[in-house]
């Protein structure tokens, strides 16, 4: 099913690459061509790691706040009440907006880069978070106490279990958009990385190099989700298939 999707997606591409002229719309055939000259370069590759090193700078920024707020907030009212003001503004504010701040504030730097690409996300982590944590059935808590289990099994055998769905999830979210917001910041201000090459040939008029770059970022990206992150999620959940 899945290579079927995959499929109708490329059949559309190149339906619409025949309607329009190649230079709006380059066919996948050629895109492909593109993509495999560039993968024989050094550049290419040079530039995927650049972008994928600024994806796990911004993405630990994120995370590491988000944790620390999310469960504050479910945890505690008064953090709650306190924080819910800095959550609003956070999704309010366009991402446009605190990537420029960062780059006036910070100067055009990859500490600035990495900043305005983990800032808007961190809101949306955070909300995440805290509704995974509020979601944890403390009647199950309330019962391992009953029967004097340690605080530390406690946390390993019932606390972390209910958690560890809404962590990987948040984690696959999180990576996800983190990328997204590192192109864009590496588009309006840095001179490397995938974000950068995408933004030099749109300039150039060349949108077959465009969709090539973003194709080759892509393909990484679905091997983190799917040999990484599914790989982690199949070693921590396969008690579930066990048991189905």
């Amino acid at each position: 099913m899945r290579f079927f999707s995959v499929a109708v997606l490329v059949g559309i591409w190149w339906l619409g690459s025949m309607t329009l002229p190649s230079s709006v719309l380059p066919s996948p055939i050629r895109v492909a061509a593109a993509l495999w000259v560039d993968m024989q370069s050094m550049d290419l590759w040079v530039n995927i790691g650049i972008s994928l090193l600024r994806i796990a700078a911004a993405f630990s920024i994120a995370m590491g706040v988000a944790l620390v707020i999310g469960f504050m907030m479910a945890l505690s009212k008064f953090a709650n009440a306190f924080f819910s003001v800095w959550v609003i503004v956070g999704i309010t504010i366009p991402a446009l907006v605190a990537m420029l701040t960062c780059y006036m504030v910070l100067g055009l730097n990859d500490t600035a880069a990495i900043l305005g690409a983990a800032l808007p996300v961190i809101p949306i982590l955070i909300i995440n978070i805290r509704e995974g944590v509020k979601g944890i059935d403390s009647k199950l808590i309330g019962m391992a106490k009953a029967f004097r289990v340690k605080r530390r099994q406690r946390v390993a055998s019932v606390i972390i279990p209910q958690v560890a769905p809404m962590l990987l999830a948040s984690t696959r979210f999180g990576i996800g958009l983190t990328w997204k917001m590192v192109l864009f910041v590496e588009l309006l201000g840095r001179g490397s990385g995938i974000g950068y090459q995408i933004e030099f040939y749109y300039q150039m008029f060349n949108m077959t190099e465009v969709l090539a770059h973003a194709l080759s970022f892509l393909f990484v990206m679905l091997f983190i989700e799917v040999a990484i992150l599914g790989t982690i999620e199949r070693k921590i959940f396969g008690w579930r298939e066990a048991h189905a």
